[in-house]
Parts: structure tokens; C-alpha cells; sequence
């Protein structure tokens, strides 16, 4: 089984460097972007196996990123969990309406996201 890459795109440094280490000691890829721009950029370099997104960020949040991201036919099947500190119901709607498979609040549990990750992907 060939390994499985994830872009995380977190605009907390500690944050995103927390998150890719988790992954990578699960034994994942990580490709990372500081905002939705960069993750846009890295989009169009290469595809990942899923996407790992935070929704408050800078000038375009998560909910437009996934949007835009769903709106491309190369990319619009690649599975999205937003990690976020939004934990109200509203929000987690707006995120499954905008094109998530799965919203995980902060702060999160690295097996949890893990599990969550491996049921998108159909990995054992």
C-alpha cells in the first residue's frame, strides 16, 4: 500500500507543525500551506490523498477554500476534514454544506483525527 499524502492548511504554526507531526507518526505524507493561497498553490502542483483544513484564517477562510477547491473538477474529490475551534452547530453545517466529509473542533485528539482520516480514505 502505497503511503497516503494529507495537506494541512493551518495558519498557526504550532498548530500545523502539531498536526503534521501527529500524521506523520501515523505514517502519512504531509504537505502543508499557511493559509488557503498557499494551499491553493500546492493544489496546483499536485493532489493529495485528502485535505486537512482550518476554517478561521486570513483573507479567504476554510469555508471558501473548500469551496473553491470543490469547484475544480481535478480536485473536487479529494475528501476534506476541517479542523477547527468553531464548535457551534451552525458552523459545522456550513462546513458539511460547503463540501467536508468530516469537522473535528479544537482542541482534538490525534486518534480520533487519525480514525477519522483512515474512514474517509477506506484505510484498515
Amino acid at each position: 500500500m502505497s503511503q497516503k499524502t494529507i495537506l494541512v492548511v493551518e495558519d498557526e504554526l504550532f498548530l500545523l507543525e502539531i498536526t503534521t507531526s501527529i500524521l506523520q507518526l501515523y505514517g502519512f505524507a504531509t504537505l502543508t500551506a499557511t493559509n488557503a493561497t498557499e494551499g491553493l498553490q500546492v493544489l496546483a502542483e499536485t493532489k493529495p490523498d485528502l485535505i486537512l483544513s482550518d476554517v478561521m484564517m486570513g483573507e479567504i477562510d476554510g469555508f471558501q477554500f473548500i469551496k473553491m477547491l470543490k469547484e475544480n473538477p481535478l480536485h473536487q474529490d479529494i475528501p476534506v476534514i476541517f479542523l477547527t475551534a468553531l464548535a457551534d452547530i451552525v458552523d459545522k453545517n456550513k462546513g458539511m454544506a460547503v463540501g467536508a466529509q468530516a469537522y473535528i473542533t479544537k482542541p482534538f485528539n490525534g486518534k480520533e483525527l487519525v480514525n477519522t482520516i483512515n474512514r474517509l480514505l477506506r484505510l484498515p
